[in-house]
């Protein structure tokens, strides 16, 4: 299942990853038991859940960090009360899609709606879900040579793979497009998020779109071959560090940000974070 958008801007030739391989193959397997358990019953059973699987991670050309711009993407589900509908995670089958908010705001004002994140780790902290200070001083240091003026946030409870693909990961290169962004970082939060994260990244990789991941289950996060990313032994509700620690937020943002770099597949990098 391919997702290609045409990018004018660079004039490379559009590759043939797919974002899901053997999609009819997940789809029969997701709807003879998953699906048909909860429907039958309104019981979800995550042992009966196939999560999807690549083989191969896209191959691509590194970034200079400081010549480009990046976009952060997060699946906490965040949003601007009043400005933004919520998301509606409570659906069984999640919400697909994507809230677009201006990395001027101040992320006290935002809220999360996320089924399965301890948010007292982001009551602390927000940064440890939406590292928008920490990258605004990349800029000011010559790391990064501009932020995009929104992120991109959805809600990463997501077990239908193939509406990520069609539903989530459209809207997602539409915004990407729109402001001109050279790289993406990806931050999963919570359950299933991995997953979400992997096939976005993939996505926007064969659209010419640098990307990188920190996660904190590397095995899940190289069930779906994304191009670049780091792991650490951090819970899912506070992906980039502790509350607080903004020592170990940068050092998890580095090493995750300076993957970009590389060639890709770089696979997914273990950090002794903790």
């Amino acid at each position: 299942m391919n997702i290609h958008v045409p990018n004018p801007r660079t004039g490379r030739l559009i590759t043939d990853m797919e974002v899901l391989e053997n999609p009819l193959e997940w789809l029969r397997t997701f709807q003879d038991g998953w699906l048909s358990k909860l429907e039958k019953s309104g019981v979800i059973d995550w042992s009966l859940y196939n999560p999807p699987k690549n083989s191969t991670a896209p191959n691509s050309r590194g970034i200079k960090l400081a010549n480009s711009r990046l976009m952060l993407i997060s699946t906490a589900g965040a949003y601007f009360p009043g400005k933004h509908a919520f998301f509606n995670c409570a659906h069984p089958l999640g919400d697909y899609s994507i809230r677009q908010t201006p990395t001027v705001i101040a992320l006290e004002e935002l809220a999360i709606s996320h089924p399965d994140l301890d948010l007292s780790y982001a009551e602390q902290d927000p940064e440890v879900l939406l590292p928008i200070r920490q990258l605004r001083q990349m800029v000011k240091e010559g790391k990064l040579g501009s932020l995009a003026p929104v992120f991109i946030s959805y809600c990463g409870f997501q077990p239908h793979a193939i509406r990520i693909v069609k539903e989530l990961v459209p809207a997602i290169l539409r915004a990407v497009k729109q402001f001109n962004v050279h790289a993406a970082l990806i931050v999963p939060a919570g359950k299933l998020s991995i997953q979400s994260a992997g096939l976005v990244a993939r996505a926007l990789e064969v659209n010419h779109i640098a990307t990188t991941m920190t996660c904190w289950n590397g095995d899940m996060a190289r069930e779906s071959a994304p191009p670049r990313g780091t792991a650490t032994h951090l819970p899912g509700s506070s992906p980039l560090g502790r509350p607080g620690d903004q020592e170990q937020q940068r050092r998890i943002l580095d090493a995750t940000l300076d993957l970009l770099e590389q060639d890709a597949p770089t696979g997914i990098i273990d950090l002794d974070e903790s």
